[in-house]
């Protein structure tokens, strides 16, 4: 993995720069519709368990999060993805939504360690997409080498357990089946996140995007013809500076519930070893 922007920003840059992002995100409507739910329908969200759809993300929680370390996962996360899917909506420009999604990520108060945005190889003829998604974070989970044993392998359990639950939460897989499908294809992220004893939140992310012959009824646990379907993927590792975060906390809350309609989130219950 490679550093993405390993400078610091001032916090008037900083700042200044998620105003530019709020007040596009104010101006213009998010191109995905969220048809079929409203955030009246889906229960409250109040961090207390441990796996969510997030837009078109699937996050898992180590039990050592507080409430608010989730809750600072959650806000960075959905400001990221909408901005960055309304700046670049385009088919052709996976990579640079990406890229703006992590530039996001970092004027959030993330640190980012990202790989490049490559195509997915597969010497397999059938793949699912949930193993596609599991095995681009695991490889960036093993990329942390200055985690320690023990933290890399309560990440890799944490998606693990996170995706397995998934199959079980009807109105999570639905919400997440709308957020991440497009005509020509769909994309999605998978995270997985832990809070070390002295406070510090770590996060592992993996990036999908795909573009099939035909679209099938869902994207998650079912089998795809390698030959029918161009997968495209990326990943990243962060680490969350507070201090940072709380420049901009304010502003992107305000955002958030300015667009409360678009970024819906779903908690649910996986269950750890």
């Amino acid at each position: 993995m490679i550093e993405f922007n390993p400078e610091k920003i001032a916090g008037s840059e900083r700042v200044a720069l998620i105003e530019e992002s709020n007040k596009l995100l104010s101006l213009q409507p998010t191109p995905r519709a969220f048809t079929g739910f409203s955030a009246h329908q889906l229960p409250i969200d109040k961090d207390e368990l441990n796996a969510a759809i997030m837009g078109t993300g699937i996050a898992g929680f180590d039990a050592s999060m507080s409430k608010r370390s989730k809750r600072i996962v959650k806000n960075t996360y959905m400001y990221a993805d909408l901005v960055s899917l309304l700046k670049y909506p385009g088919a052709s420009q996976k990579e640079q939504r990406f890229n703006e999604f992590l530039r996001l990520m970092k004027l959030s108060g993330w640190f980012v360690f990202s790989a490049p945005y490559n195509k997915y190889q597969s010497t397999a003829q059938k793949l699912t997409m949930d193993n596609v998604a599991l095995s681009i974070l695991h490889t960036a989970v093993g990329a942390a080498v200055n985690q320690g044993a023990a933290a890399l392998k309560v990440l890799s359990s944490v998606a693990d357990a996170t995706m397995e639950a998934l199959k079980n939460e009807p109105q999570a897989l639905q919400l997440f089946e709308k957020n991440s499908k497009k005509a020509e294809g769909g994309d999605f992220c998978m995270s997985a996140s832990l809070e070390s004893a002295d406070g510090d939140i770590t996060m592992a992310i993996a990036a999908v995007q795909y573009f099939a012959n035909a679209q099938p009824t869902k994207v998650l646990f079912v089998e795809w013809s390698s030959a029918n379907v161009s997968i495209y993927n990326s990943a990243a590792r962060m680490h969350m500076d507070e201090e940072d975060y709380s420049m901009v906390e304010p502003l992107i809350v305000k955002a958030l519930s300015e667009q409360r309609t678009k970024a819906l989130t779903y908690e649910f219950r996986a269950a750890r070893a």
